[in-house]
């Protein structure tokens, strides 16, 4: 439902699926948030609110987007005040009452009769303050901000259950959180609500506010140059801020939009508003908050993401080098899209039902999509280096670590003239092909690597020939400049 959901925002505003299906995701994620967590394995709890940051130029159309996918939660909490109202204009008039009853109390303890006997005693001005601080708290219900400090949210929080989203077709919270605002920035709640840390607030002058499990969720939509910004903002990179989001980078259908597209059909958003109210609905049942909210893998689900992590940590020294704080938190944030896909799936009664191998594998191929979008957003800010350029380094260390190998006195280089090896061999191509078993799927992608090493000059491929019939052996021959500034490599 919600991938014809998402194709019909697209084909109705006129915008990429990317873009209507992340938002969707989004809504989804704040709606599940603080209702259940994902167990991957025993001891580890993964909540289920995200992060997001999408990418889209002036016209994109971001503000319909998000307001067609927020627009039951916003029902929601027009419905929900509505029935909260009379409850809690009765507990503003109680408490106003009682805090009067305090104070008149405390003011005619401290006088004297003519009896010299206080008219009220302490022990009244005690019975009072009980009172009202047994006085059951109610509130209005707030569960979308778009503009807001850091300290404000927190109050929100306070007041919401703890959770709080952020929904927003605009790039200020990152000003803000850099301190365009004040001369103390603070993105401490921003972090510490990522996964439900216990934040305090004790800044001098001010009040401090407590919070035991604050969960934050995030969707944000925002032009490239505000994401290029934003990362290449050392504070938010080094703290961690940027590594909590996935990203999208939804193509543009500006230049090719069409006027007569086709409404959103009504069976469709009919069905995905009831879902929406659904999820939140669950946070409103105070007996089911008793029960248990732990979603549990299957013995398949289990393996699958287990292989999952082994195949990312076996990237993580090369392949995710660049975005080594962003790659560090991706298992984690495609258990918390696997537990959101098993949760609209069964709603209320996901915690009783085990989370199935195929679902796990659904969040995993759209995790990649996530990590194909960090990779391109943290190259935008020059962060992160293309592929190509990658695996270039890859094969030149491979290359190197054969010639360093022939030379086991660890004599490589000349101490006069050029610094060429003194290398017995050379390499084969075909030793080098078998160096990267399971870098490449085939000789063809790995040939297109050599071939950038070729043009640039590192390295060139020459054949010899033998006396036995057949195809000449290729061999690697290294530029002997590059052994001259092997310390100073550059493949841009």
């Amino acid at each position: 439902m919600l991938g014809d959901y998402a194709r019909a925002i697209s084909e109705s505003l006129q915008v990429s699926e990317d873009m209507a299906a992340v938002a969707v995701l989004g809504v989804v994620s704040l709606s599940a948030t603080g209702n259940f967590y994902i167990e991957p394995k025993t001891d580890w709890v993964e909540p289920l609110n995200l992060y997001i940051l999408i990418t889209a130029r002036p016209s994109e159309r971001k503000t319909p987007v998000l307001k067609e996918v927020s627009a039951p939660v916003y029902e929601y909490v027009k419905e929900e005040n509505q029935r909260r109202r009379p409850l809690y204009d009765r507990y503003l008039m109680q408490k106003k009452i009682l805090e009067n009853k305090v104070s008149n109390l405390i003011s005619t303890a401290s006088k004297v009769s003519k009896e010299k006997k206080p008219a009220a005693s302490m022990f009244d001005v005690f019975d009072a303050q009980q009172e009202l601080s047994n006085l059951e708290e109610v509130t209005l219900l707030k569960l979308i901000v778009d503009d807001i400090t850091p300290e404000a949210m927190v109050k929100v929080m306070k007041e919401n259950d703890e959770k709080i989203a952020m929904v927003t077709a605009e790039g200020g919270v990152f000003g803000m959180l850099a301190g365009r605002y004040s001369t103390q920035p603070n993105m401490d709640i921003f972090l510490k609500a990522y996964a439900g840390e216990p934040y305090c607030s004790d800044r001098m002058g001010r009040t401090g506010e407590a919070l035991d499990h604050p969960l934050l969720s995030l969707l944000l939509m925002v032009q490239p140059k505000v994401l290029q910004d934003a990362l290449e903002n050392r504070d938010f990179r080094e703290r961690g801020l940027m590594a909590r989001f996935l990203y999208s980078l939804p193509p543009s259908r500006v230049g090719s939009r069409v006027y007569d597209s086709k409404p959103i059909p009504k069976e469709l958003r009919t069905a995905y508003n009831q879902l929406i109210k659904d999820l939140l609905s669950i946070g409103e049942n105070r007996e089911w908050q008793q029960e248990n909210t732990l979603i549990h893998l299957s013995d398949e689900a289990y393996q699958i993401s287990k292989e999952f992590f082994n195949e990312i940590e076996q990237k993580m020294a090369e392949d995710y080098e660049e975005i080594e704080d962003w790659a560090g938190k991706y298992h984690g944030q495609t258990m918390r899209i696997a537990g959101l896909l098993h949760v609209v799936k069964y709603r209320l009664g996901a915690a009783n039902v085990i989370l199935e191998g195929q679902t796990m594998k659904e969040a995993i191929q759209i995790g990649r999509y996530f990590l194909e979008c960090a990779m391109a957003a943290f190259r935008l800010s020059g962060i992160a280096e293309p592929q190509e350029e990658k695996d270039a380094k890859y094969l030149m260390k491979k290359i190197d670590s054969f010639y360093a190998s022939q030379n086991p006195e660890n004599d490589l280089y000349s101490n006069e003239g050029p610094k060429i090896p003194k290398i017995p061999n050379m390499m084969r191509l075909q030793d080098l092909w078998q160096a990267c078993r399971g870098k490449f799927e085939n000789r063809e992608d790995m040939q297109l690597v050599l071939d950038i090493l070729i043009e640039r000059g590192f390295i060139r491929i020459i054949k010899k020939q033998n006396k036995k019939a057949g195809r000449p052996p290729e061999f690697i021959e290294v530029n002997p400049e590059y052994w001259k500034s092997k310390e100073m490599i550059d493949f841009s």
